[in-house]
């Protein structure tokens, strides 16, 4: 099997790994750029708790050399917690994957009376947390530390590998990711071609962003995770498979 991989390429080669040792081939095509953006670190001062919501955010986290260890971090899921445990930071709280699990997550382990949390993101957000959190009375400010800046085409090499129909599957893990790749597929004249594919989407958010092109299948992970995406690729995919 041939997966095409369409995450930024630090991502995509952890993924691809994976996929290798389950005998997968990979092709990696990232349709987002990551860009760092300046932000002052005095904003991590007075806060109850920081919240990161992706990879990039911890990184951009972990740039700065003023950070204490021992701040409380609040992280979306395993592969965003686990740098800072890495880098040795000793209050780090996993949730379960995603953005409505974080909240929750929070509203258990937080107190809406101990400070504000600040969220480190990008500057394209997929689910506001500062609105979620205020019914419960957290203040949530928002500090923008990246920009995903999408690709504009796909390479030749991806588009030789669809229209040959050298490529089994496509993973997406961002309903951005999932448009940018239906819009730039269809701008190139595969969408024919993609009814050959299967489409594996992290959650239902993504896969209803896959609608505007036809797939052979879209399977959707059972868990928002590594283990459910690796799943779900190889044939695995939870109840909620369409």
């Amino acid at each position: 099997m041939r997966v095409l991989l369409t995450r930024p390429r630090a991502q995509s080669e952890e993924l691809g790994a994976h996929l290798r040792a389950r005998g997968c081939e990979w092709l990696g095509e990232p349709l987002l750029r990551i860009v760092p953006v300046p932000w002052d670190p005095n904003v991590l001062e007075g806060r109850q708790a920081l919240l990161l919501t992706s990879a990039n955010g911890t990184r951009a986290l972990l740039r700065s050399s003023s950070v204490r260890r021992d701040t409380p971090v609040f992280a979306v899921g395993q592969a965003t917690a686990a740098p800072l445990l890495a880098a040795g930071f000793s209050h780090v709280h996993i949730a379960g994957g995603t953005a409505l699990d974080l909240m929750d997550h929070i509203r258990r382990r937080a107190d809406p009376q101990a400070g504000p949390l600040l969220h480190l993101g990008g500057y394209d957000i997929a689910v506001d947390l500062a609105a979620g959190l205020a019914p419960d009375g957290f203040e949530v400010d928002r500090a923008i530390v990246y920009r995903a800046c999408a690709a504009n085409r796909l390479s030749a090499r991806a588009i030789h590998g669809i229209s040959r129909g050298c490529i089994d599957a496509a993973v997406f893990l961002s309903a951005r990711t999932a448009s940018t790749f239906c819009g730039l597929a269809s701008k190139s004249g595969l969408s024919a071609f993609c009814t050959r594919m299967t489409a594996v989407a992290i959650s239902h958010k993504v896969a209803e962003a896959l609608r505007p092109m036809k797939f052979r299948h879209v399977a959707i992970a059972a868990s928002p995770s590594l283990g459910g995406i690796l799943d779900a690729v190889c044939g695995k995919p939870g109840p909620s498979s369409a």
